[in-house]
């Protein structure tokens, strides 16, 4: 009887999805982060199709909504097939940031709303890098490889909107130009 009793706790780990505790903690948070982003970026551009008053940042938002949501299935499916479930929402900093937006209208709007997808871009840009290095889960560490590309296209393509919206000027990666082009 004692050693029936001892093997119940190994037979219930046995038995416990063995998917669902392969996963690192640090894995686990970087498919989250990813996963809310995503879904920051979709609901950001759909609030841009409609509010913004630039055609080219419009189109910027039209390209997010389309590149984020593809992202946003990727991610989802890793997500389940490490046993982690999707985000439902975005977090709380993306959900301010949508309710600011959301007071604004014209060219403040689209200020803001470029200036948001740099400083976004940016963040996750360095938190794939991060998990492309340090990802325990190979699945992981070739989804934040996969995506670097994607992201830095993106971020460059949002510097490049935010001169346009301010006459030409380039924002540096700290969001502070040091350095003199001329247009």
């Amino acid at each position: 009887m004692n050693s029936i009793l001892r093997t119940l706790p190994l037979l219930a780990i046995l038995a416990a999805p063995v998917h669902a505790q392969s996963l690192g903690k640090q894995d686990a948070q970087f498919l989250r982060q990813m996963g809310e982003a995503d879904l920051a970026e979709v609901e950001a551009g759909k609030l841009a199709a409609q509010k913004a008053s630039s055609a080219e940042v419009k189109q910027f938002a039209q390209h997010m909504i389309e590149e984020h949501s593809k992202g946003m299935k990727e991610g989802e499916g890793l997500a389940k097939a490490k046993g982690q479930q999707p985000p439902a929402s975005p977090d709380k900093k993306h959900q301010a940031a949508m309710k600011k937006l959301e007071s604004m209208s014209g060219d403040a709007f689209d200020k803001a709303y470029m200036k948001e997808m740099v400083q976004g871009h940016q963040e996750v840009l360095k938190m794939l890098q991060t998990a492309a290095k340090s990802a325990q889960d190979p699945d992981i560490k070739a989804a934040a490889q996969k995506k670097i590309p994607t992201v830095q296209k993106h971020l460059d393509m949002a510097k490049t909107t935010v001169a346009s919206l301010d006459g030409g000027k380039q924002p540096s990666a700290s969001g502070s130009s040091s350095r003199k082009e001329s247009k």
